[in-house]
């Protein structure tokens, strides 16, 4: 034990000893605060009447947040400005299919593990055949790396693809081809 706890244990000993004890609802704060007048307000009849305006309503409402993501109003297959593609690919075309997010983005995504400095790209959000799909991914990635051997995980459960590697341009390119 350090000096400092050892002081303090016999200072607390020696007050408790001599019968001084120090409580908080004594202290001369509290005492002050319970002498106050206690506050009993009223609203003056002029205020008591509330207008309640809806003209100024489209003001507000363009500052408050959207509470969803509006859905665009693209064509299928419409390039914006932005580079967003509207998908034009409807489920049953082909024996699988991928839904965009909530934000209507493709679910491509890279994750990145830095202690072993290994990429992976994982394809979310597949329904139907994700074997048929994990196929045609196996034979993108060994087109864009012929001296690597495509290497993927392919989880029917949970709906995903995910590929060794850094290949997030290529899958999202092939998947904008087939419509989705």
């Amino acid at each position: 034990m350090n000096t400092l706890a050892i002081g303090l244990r016999a200072l607390t000993r020696s007050r408790l000893e001599r019968g001084i004890r120090r409580d908080l609802h004594t202290s001369s704060i509290i005492c002050g605060i319970q002498k106050l007048p206690r506050g009993h307000h009223s609203i003056p009849e002029s205020r008591e009447k509330v207008e309640i305006s809806v003209a100024e309503w489209p003001f507000v409402e363009r500052v408050l947040p959207l509470t969803k993501i509006p859905t665009p109003t693209a064509k299928p297959g419409e390039v914006m400005p932005s580079g967003w593609v509207a998908p034009s690919a409807k489920p049953g075309d082909c024996s699988y299919y991928i839904n965009r997010n909530a934000n209507h983005m493709l679910p491509v995504y890279i994750i990145h593990q830095p202690i072993m400095s290994r990429f992976f790209t994982i394809i979310r959000h597949v329904e139907g055949d994700i074997f048929a799909l994990g196929e045609e991914v196996r034979k993108v990635v060994s087109e864009t790396n012929p001296q690597k051997h495509a290497v993927l995980q392919v989880n029917e459960s949970q709906r995903w693809i995910k590929v060794k590697g850094n290949h997030y341009q290529a899958l999202k390119d092939f998947l904008l081809s087939r419509g989705f």
